[in-house]
């Protein structure tokens, strides 16, 4: 049998997540735009980084949702809100603000593209 649980900003195991919630696509979403914004090959710190901000995100967005069903918020909610958020800001602050510089375009590509032009 298998049990039907919520998941909420204190959930222990997010690494099990269903696929199909929208849980888990917050968590895949925000690792593939990290990934792309890194030029789509993170070394291994920053994959594990990708993986922390991944995982944070996801708790800040479910203690949102929970202060906007509930409009209610604890003492130890505020707290952990706020050290979570500002765990995530500095993990986007090493992964860097400009995204990855785009490959410089190579002579072949120059002088084809100048072809192109040229040609009637």
């Amino acid at each position: 049998m298998r049990r039907n649980y919520q998941i909420g900003p204190y959930t222990r195991r997010l690494t099990k997540l269903d696929g199909r919630t929208r849980e888990a696509r917050l968590m895949r979403d925000t690792r593939r735009e990290l990934t792309a914004h890194l030029g789509g090959k993170p070394s291994a710190t920053q994959a594990v980084m990708i993986e922390q901000a991944a995982q944070l995100t996801l708790r800040i967005a479910t203690m949102d949702r929970k202060f906007a069903e509930t409009g209610e918020q604890t003492e130890h909610d505020s707290r952990t809100y706020l050290a979570w958020s500002g765990a995530l800001t500095r993990l986007l602050r090493q992964l860097g603000l400009k995204g990855a510089p785009q490959p410089a375009q190579t002579l072949a590509s120059y002088l084809a593209e100048h072809r192109a032009k040229a040609a009637p």
